[in-house]
């Protein structure tokens, strides 16, 4: 298989391009391939781009020589000479040599003479005779790394397309004629996890709302090459999954240092909404979670991103009482929900009442919650409203959680700089969350949704403007929140009727 290699002594940057466009160039020679008559096109690889090459953070590709093979294609080129034979459908090359500059073996002919031939071309070699608009193509989600920092396995679950190029065949088919040159592009992503911490690290797992792996699908070889960064068209997916997980064949032991123990994940390139999540695992099987935000503007085809991850914050998920499943943060010396609660049952198993009708809300004296505009969607995406007759029960947490009172919120104000989010301000990402501004990757994990409000009348108010959250705190007959707005993007604090409905977020007692 073709080989990626990481120079591991050069300099990291939060995201390094990796092979945009990546091997298989002309060679210039003009005495062919050993062994390949004249009149027989040849076919020849290497790195496209030298001078990128050396700006690529030490990573680069090699072919290996009678190991890997691509598929080509071409309507004009024949299987046979003087234009006899079939067209080219997935015709078998193999690297003639090991090394960043490669010729490629296998039998095609010109057709006829003075004739534009186009190409396409695809790595690595599948069997059979697909069309080449749905050559087979696939990206698994279980992964193995042999041992830390090997980037041996990339190669494998790499796969290549070459941009289509058009041909002359010489006038005579029986001259010498250029060599037909290929160049590749990367449909994958690479992720670097850069992992420090204590004891032993066996598996690396990233969760993310969108396709990270798919056990099957086509993809159009004949298609137009897309923008650099730009994800190919890939049809017909199935087994998508948004988990990905590399296992480590011999155990890592961490160090205080990131850069002494890297994972290489391959992921589908796409978009991510909300957080993703990190887990680390010592044996394969029990994990543990680091929350971070979602990169702006999506993991890229054909770049490398670095992840920073420090093991010693990673906390477990919690469930609530109904069976949803939180992620959580370590912020300072807290843990913290990574998003909105959205229980329908108190943690003894009792049901909340859910009060839709305005007139009823404003007359509740004990607990309810409802969805904002009474909707579900946006109960998935902000949390549930509750009233604060819920929060005082008491219950409303999972065991082992609480409501966070005035001093909770102040305590997580402090960590994040200074007495505000991180110096008092957040970015707003649009209308889902904010996330925090200061750069500090291991803080990204908590974001303000901003779930608005039920005001005591019942009207619904601030969705995706405001984050609301109670706290356990009782100010006279009235009890504290916390929030944070679009305008001021600062966390606050202020006090409110009973009868509202607001978002809770748990921290772990």
């Amino acid at each position: 298989m073709k080989k990626i290699f990481i120079n591991t002594t050069t300099s990291i940057l939060s995201i390094i391009l990796i092979l945009s466009v990546a091997s298989c160039s002309k060679d210039q020679s003009e005495s062919g391939v050993t062994g390949v008559s004249s009149e027989k096109i040849r076919i020849t690889g290497a790195d496209a781009n030298t001078t990128t090459k050396t700006t690529l953070n030490g990573l680069v590709t090699s072919w290996i020589q009678t190991t890997d093979k691509v598929g080509i294609y071409s309507t004009q080129a024949r299987t046979e000479t003087a234009a006899g034979g079939s067209s080219i459908v997935n015709a078998e090359f193999t690297a003639a040599s090991s090394a960043f500059r490669s010729g490629f073996t296998g039998t095609m002919y010109w057709g006829a003479a003075n004739t534009s031939h186009t190409f396409y071309a695809y790595y690595p070699y599948a069997t059979g005779s697909p069309a080449a608009t749905a050559v087979p193509v696939s990206l698994p989600a279980a992964q193995t790394q042999s041992s830390a920092n090997s980037t041996a396995h990339i190669g494998a679950l790499d796969f290549m397309v070459a941009t289509p190029v058009t041909v002359a065949s010489p006038n005579n088919t029986n001259a010498v004629a250029n060599d037909v040159n290929l160049n590749y592009n990367h449909l994958f992503t690479v992720l670097e996890f850069q992992i420090k911490g204590t004891g032993q690290l066996k598996a690396v797992k990233l969760s993310a709302n969108n396709t990270l792996a798919f056990s099957g699908g086509t993809i159009d070889i004949t298609q137009a090459t897309p923008a650099t960064g730009v994800a190919y068209t890939i049809s017909g997916q199935t087994g998508t999954t948004s988990q990905a997980v590399v296992t480590l064949t011999t155990p890592a032991t961490l160090t205080s240092t990131n850069t002494d123990t890297k994972v290489y994940m391959v992921v589908n390139p796409g978009i991510q909404t909300g957080n993703c999540l990190i887990g680390i695992s010592t044996d394969g099987t029990t994990w543990k979670y680091i929350t971070k935000n979602a990169l702006a503007g999506g993991f890229l085809r054909g770049n490398k991103y670095v992840v920073s991850v420090d093991a010693s914050i990673a906390t477990e998920p919690v469930d609530d009482a109904d069976g949803n499943t939180y992620s959580t943060v370590m912020i300072g010396s807290q843990v913290w929900m990574g998003s909105n609660l959205k229980t329908t049952k108190y943690n003894d198993g009792s049901a909340i009442s859910l009060v839709s009708n305005t007139t009823l809300w404003s007359e509740r004296t004990d607990g309810a919650y409802c969805y904002y505009n009474n909707s579900g969607t946006n109960g998935t995406i902000y949390g549930a409203l509750y009233n604060w007759f819920a929060v005082n029960t008491g219950k409303l947490c999972p065991t082992g959680w609480h409501v966070p009172s005035g001093t909770d919120w102040s305590t997580l104000a402090t960590t994040l700089g200074g007495g505000s989010f991180a110096g008092g301000k957040l970015k707003e990402t649009g209308t889902t969350h904010w996330t925090n501004n200061n750069g500090a990757s291991d803080l990204v994990g908590f974001t303000a949704l901003p779930g608005g409000r039920r005001n005591s009348s019942g009207t619904f108010e601030y969705i995706g403007t405001k984050s609301m959250w109670w706290t356990s705190t009782i100010n006279g007959t009235f009890a504290d929140y916390k929030s944070i707005d679009n305008t001021s993007v600062v966390l606050s604090g202020s006090y409110d009727n009973h009868k509202n409905g607001r978002s809770v977020r748990c921290v772990k007692d």
